[in-house]
Formats: C-alpha cells, structure tokens, sequence
C-alpha cells in the first residue's frame, strides 16, 4: 500500500501552551491507526493523535426507506502542544494494531516551541 504523506509537515512551530492540529491520512478501514512516540524533547512538546470532528451525518433517503448509513471514517489528528521553549523530534507512525512491529507509514515531525507572544 502505498501512502502519500507528502501534506504533512515535516516542522510545525507552537507557542509555550499553544496547540495545533495536523490531520492525518486516514487508513482506518484497513486496521490502521496513527501513534505518535517521542524521540526527543519530550518535555519540550507532548504530541497525541485524537479523532478529529465528527463528519457529517449521511442523508436519509427521500423516499422514506431505512437504508443502512454509508461508511464514515472519523479523521484522525495529530495534536501538539507546547510545554517549553526548545525543540522537540516526535515519529508519527501508521499500523495495525496487530501487527505494530511492520508500520504502514512513518513520520518524523519536528517541533520548536517558542515563548508566548
């Protein structure tokens, strides 16, 4: 399976107490799910994946008819939060859960954390 993660950035810069998400490429359907595990800095910038906001709900059919709901995939997001100034280094990685040692996707994103403005 090939996995574009060409949108994810490789640095994101966040205030002391600030936040940011970055969506993830989400690959649900196929037992995948995000993680994110520090390499370094862990107590300059914390990262966590969480879903994103719920989609929309499908439509009902106009004719009345209790056709089963289409398959929606809740987003998943990468959060970080600023705990200190400094840098941080955090691999974002895509697996199965059973099956974690052979990751779908990995990712390296650097964190700087700045002063609040």
């Amino acid at each position: 399976m090939s996995i574009d993660l060409s949108a994810l950035p490789r640095h994101v810069t966040v205030a002391v107490g600030g936040r940011r998400e970055i969506p993830l490429p989400s690959y649900a359907g196929s037992g995948n799910a995000w993680s994110a595990t520090p390499v370094s800095g862990e107590e300059v910038a914390r990262v966590s994946v969480e879903l994103g906001g719920a989609p929309a709900a499908p439509m009902r059919p106009a004719d009345g008819t209790a056709e089963p709901p289409a398959l929606v995939m809740v987003p998943e997001v990468a959060v970080v939060v600023g705990l200190a100034r400094g840098e941080a280094t955090w691999r974002l990685v895509l697996a199965r859960s059973f099956d974690p040692a052979h990751p779908t996707a990995t990712h390296e994103l650097r964190v700087t954390v700045v002063d609040n403005p």
